[in-house]
């Protein structure tokens, strides 16, 4: 979630509807009645309470914001912006956060697809781009693109209606251009590329194997699965994040001596996984034991000793030192010694 957009501090402070009225002023009475409950489950508890009031009691709430809603407009008349603010006490360069976008790239498309048409604020932005940049040579690539929507915000209406008019032409431009357009096989009327054709990544993992054993899990999984059914109990309905936030914060009610006790039951279950896990490496190197080497692949080294005609000196292979026969070879038989054994 991104940081609330900076404000003047003098600005008005901005009305509330009936219901933000009537949570304000609810909240602690509704949390002393209902001490367990959540931030989530407090506002979900508000809101149904809130359906529920008769006419008479909302009408009284509305009337609220209303006379809110009029006490915000007269301070909005006579308030003054700083500069960098908008008439509202937003601000206009205000620091910009990115983080890293979780979106999909866009569609392949074919190159020689018309180029889709622009609204009229995207010509506005191309069109003053660059001279917005000198007028503000500070501006990060976040700030200018505020600073651009906030002028054209502010353009007269001849002044949009020139755009908007161009962003027509445009438009017209590109259906017409789309009308004689053939795309090639694999992609659509408009040249996107369809999903059926394009080209499937391999999955790194493969697939599991159904006989492994099943991985250890840790203390607060346990502590979940026996938790979870009595959560269920208490508020039957309850959505899965909800959940997940009980447990959550169950769990880091617990005290150090309630915590071991799941503790152990994972300590155990590491050394079950530990175990079933030699034995599931010792089933699969018994089922798939590798391939002996061939006999070709020995006969060779030795072929210079079997094939030598007799009475000769047999061939020593490369690495080999012949020894004295005299010294270490009582039976007058060539000794080989193997130079990397030395």
């Amino acid at each position: 979630m991104g940081k609330r957009q900076q404000r003047d501090p003098n600005a008005p402070k901005r009305n509330m509807s009936a219901y933000l009225l009537y949570q304000n002023a609810m909240r602690e009475s509704f949390k002393a009645l209902n001490p367990g409950m959540t931030f989530g489950q407090l506002s979900k508890y508000t809101s149904a309470m809130y359906s529920e009031l008769p006419p008479t009691e909302k009408e009284a709430w509305v009337a609220r914001a209303e006379a809110d809603k009029a006490r915000y407009l007269h301070e909005l008349s006579t308030y003054v912006p700083p500069p960098g603010y908008d008439p509202k006490g937003d601000a206009i360069l205000s620091p910009v956060h990115n983080p890293k976008s979780g979106r999909k790239g866009k569609p392949e498309k074919d190159a020689n697809a018309p180029k889709r048409n622009m609204s009229a604020y995207l010509l506005y932005q191309n069109a003053m781009r660059d001279q917005f940049k000198r007028e503000n040579p500070g501006m990060s690539f976040g700030q200018l693109a505020k600073y651009t929507s906030h002028m054209y915000k502010h353009l007269t209406p001849e002044e949009k209606a020139t755009w908007e008019a161009r962003a027509s032409q445009d438009k017209a431009r590109y259906t017409a251009e789309l009308a004689q357009y053939e795309p090639p096989p694999g992609h659509d009327a408009k040249g996107i590329l369809i999903e059926d054709h394009r080209p499937r990544r391999k999955s790194k993992r493969g697939p599991k194997d159904p006989m492994a054993p099943k991985r250890a899990s840790g203390a607060y999984v346990f502590f979940t699965n026996e938790m979870r059914p009595k959560v269920l109990a208490e508020y039957p309905g309850i959505k899965f994040v909800e959940l997940g936030k009980v447990l959550g914060e169950r769990w880091r009610a617990l005290t150090p001596d309630q915590k071991k006790r799941f503790e152990d039951i994972a300590s155990q279950d590491k050394v079950r996984f530990q175990m079933e896990m030699q034995e599931y490496t010792a089933r699969q190197a018994a089922e798939n034991p590798p391939h002996p080497p061939s006999a070709a692949a020995g006969s060779d080294h030795y072929s210079n000793f079997h094939d030598a005609s007799e009475g000769s000196t047999p061939t020593v292979p490369s690495g080999y030192e012949t020894y004295s026969q005299s010294a270490h070879d009582p039976y007058s038989q060539t000794t080989y010694s193997y130079k990397g054994e030395e």
